[in-house]
């Protein structure tokens, strides 16, 4: 019975510490029912005390309380629910993000009871094939979907250093720090002198309160006044709030935004919740800031100019310099001074330097180099008219030798040039804030769209990539296949020898065969275990709702798949009970798949073959029921029983040129195939030597 939830309380497991550990993570409780029940695996595990397997097991409890349905309800046994994991683990093979490879795990397989959440799935999924079909070879969406991660809101904003707010009312000044005391500095000035010390600090000011506004301030200090602090948005105070959190997550929001318009473009209606208009604008306001929150490169001539000129005017500077020092060196070789009577009078009686005299002498030429060398300053950093005079101020009007530029204003030009840099980096930073504050919603959800995207799209490149269909629903019970491909031998090995086969009634069924109850017999080493590895996974991912391994395929839905792999020698007393134990759940009318890999090696052969053929005639009394039994005791099993059982077999004709055994992989119906041990001994027979060779030929011998 599924059943609504409605708060993080009506989920098994969640208290109230661990709910406030989700809502202070998520930042909601809504946003955290949200994650949940969307199942955001990779989000949930993220939660302190969460780690994935925890928060997989909380998304399917959660599915289970709505579906009202669990894994396990259609997975009966631990080697079926071993398949299912080895199946989901090659599709999220596919997966281009974490979040896609995370949120595979939400995909389960569903008994005929919710036929409709099978139905349902196939739609989406059937979806998913064709744009897959579609882009599954586009290098740009795979290279851009890579990319996109979830959206990192748990950072700490650096604080504004160059920014203050400066109020002279005590309510303002609280409501003041409170709301920006993290991000920036917040002074109660209780002066109109205390004001003007506090404001010379700063490369920006604002006023919260008209309090000092009436009065003249100081050339180097312009405060900005705002007239209703309450009201301002954070793009006025701190754009850079907004700013943050756009930049932490640039690249996925861009590659997020490329993502949208790219599946556009190729005719995939995508996201709703954007026009393209407003994509293009939101893309062309995020190219104006880089991945620390500064505006970019090429924004602003200005700010270039102005950014230039301070990287490089200390370099600048020492060059000049250095150049003019030349020149007056220069000018100093190449001048022959002649002192007049009088002036030689002077400088022995002591009222004139002889040093005021050549300076004197030098003027001119000392003038014109140190012009020259403020003139090189100023073209080279491309200065403005007004900031030439602070160039003009590096140098001393008397004569020096050598020239020497003060640093003293050279500093205070610099943070001059500064505060330039950051007044204009504000006017576009509260421009950009104003559009990601009214964005931010819909960039949260069109970034978590993309990645839900290549949740389909794996899913998607998965099936086209094993060259899968999706399933025709019949009438059971019963499922039937041609060129069947075994998932897992194909990844492993790149290749894989299709196979035909059917069970209970389809249109592949032998001359309408409708048999429900099949022996596996055959060769060694033929395939009879990878087939009925093949017939778990086709069923299993039928049930999912995903496409099967096959050109066509046929299946009725069942309500449990029992999968037993082969026992690994004979079990003791002990262990021979538990496993009757567990082969007696197949006894109820319920209507299930049963697939057993050589159950006889549970104790000696002729009581093996009475026990599987017991169960066997259990399982074919119920109507409901299919079941494929491998075994090499096929004949024995079917003198113990008189019910209706079909023998299909897979046999070898012989060895080829590299002693590998010929085997027709599909199945014969209808037939007991040997397990032809003598071809295995011939092998080992033709591959040996000597005293070894002679052992298997003795042992051929016995065969004929």
């Amino acid at each position: 019975m599924s059943v609504d939830i409605r708060s993080l309380r009506d989920i098994p497991r969640i208290g109230d510490k661990m709910a406030k550990r989700f809502i202070e993570h998520f930042g909601s409780e809504s946003l955290a029912l949200e994650a949940i029940v969307s199942g955001d695996i990779a989000s949930i595990s993220e939660v302190e005390g969460m780690g994935q397997r925890y928060a997989i097991s909380l998304v399917h409890d959660v599915q289970s309380k709505k579906d009202g349905v669990t894994v396990s309800d259609l997975l009966k046994t631990r080697e079926a629910m071993d398949v299912y994991e080895k199946v989901l683990d090659l599709v999220k093979g596919f997966a281009h993000t974490s979040y896609a490879r995370d949120k595979m795990n939400i995909f389960i397989p569903y008994p005929s009871s919710r036929s409709d959440l099978i139905l349902e799935m196939r739609r989406s999924v059937s979806s998913y094939m064709e744009t897959a079909a579609l882009l599954q070879d586009d290098k740009e969406i795979i290279s851009l979907l890579t990319k996109v991660k979830q959206l990192n809101l748990k950072f700490t904003i650096p604080k504004v250093r160059d920014r203050v707010v400066i109020t002279a009312d005590q309510k303002i000044f609280e409501h003041a720090r409170e709301r920006f005391g993290s991000m920036l500095d917040v002074h109660l000035a209780r002066s109109l002198s205390e004001f003007i010390d506090t404001a010379r600090g700063y490369s920006h000011v604002i006023a919260a309160d008209d309090t000092y506004m009436a009065f003249d301030f100081p050339e180097d200090v312009k405060p900005e006044f705002l007239s209703d602090l309450k009201s301002a948005g954070n793009w006025q105070i701190i754009p850079e709030k907004d700013i943050s959190v756009f930049a932490k997550n640039l690249e996925s929001i861009t590659c997020s935004i490329q993502a949208v318009q790219l599946l556009r473009s190729k005719g995939i209606k995508f996201y709703a919740g954007i026009p393209d208009s407003d994509l293009v604008k939101l893309a062309s306001v995020l190219s104006v800031i880089d991945e620390s929150g500064n505006i970019t490169t090429g924004t602003d001539k200005e700010v270039d100019r102005l950014r230039s000129a301070t990287a490089g005017i200390d370099q600048c500077v020492t060059d000049a310099v250095k150049n003019a020092n030349s020149k007056l060196d220069e000018c100093l070789l190449n001048s022959e001074f002649t002192l007049r009577g009088q002036e030689m009078l002077k400088v022995m009686k002591g009222s004139v330097e002889l040093k005021e005299l050549v300076g004197k002498k030098l003027r001119i030429s000392y003038h014109a180099v140190v012009k020259e060398c403020a003139s090189e300053i100023c073209s080279t950093l491309d200065l403005e008219k007004k900031e030439t005079i602070f160039i003009d101020s590096l140098f001393p009007e008397e004569i020096t030798h050598p020239l020497e530029a003060d640093r003293e204003h050279l500093t205070s030009f610099k943070q001059h040039l500064e505060k330039k840099i950051l007044k204009r980096q504000l006017e576009h930073k509260r421009e950009v804030s104003k559009v990601f504050a009214s964005s931010f919603g819909i960039v949260r959800d069109m970034v978590r769209e993309v990645l839900d995207f290549d949740v389909g799209f794996a899913i998607g490149c998965f099936a086209s990539a094993h060259g899968m269909i999706m399933p025709e629903i019949v009438e059971g019970p019963g499922f039937g296949f041609e060129k069947g491909r075994n998932m897992f031998i194909l990844s492993r090995h790149g290749k894989v020898v299709p196979i035909d086969y059917s069970v209970g009634m389809t249109s592949f069924s032998p001359q309408g065969d409708a048999n429900r109850v099949i022996l596996l017999s055959g060769v060694n080493s033929g395939g009879k275990t990878s087939m009925l590895e093949l017939l778990a996974q086709s069923v299993i991912l039928a049930h999912m709702g995903f496409p099967v391994p096959a050109s066509a395929f046929e299946i009725s839905f069942t309500d449990g798949i029992y999968y037993f792999a082969k026992s690994k020698g004979t079990l003791d007393a002990g262990a021979f009970e538990t496993t009757l134990t567990e082969f007696a759940v197949v006894a109820d009318d319920s209507s299930k798949l049963v697939l057993v890999d050589e159950l006889e090696s549970i104790t000696e052969p002729g009581a093996s073959a009475k026990i599987i053929a017991g169960i066997l005639e259990v399982l074919a009394e119920n109507k409901q029921s299919m079941a494929v039994f491998v075994s090499h005791l096929s004949e024995l099993i079917l003198e113990n029983t008189e019910s209706s059982i079909r023998v299909d077999g897979i046999e070898a004709s012989g060895l080829d040129a590299d002693l590998n055994l010929i085997v027709d992989r599909s199945p014969r119906y209808n037939y007991i195939a040997k397990s032809t041990p003598e071809l295995i001994v011939e092998r080992l027979s033709k591959k040996t030597n000597g005293r070894e060779q002679a052992f298997y030929a003795k042992l051929r011998e016995k065969f004929r």
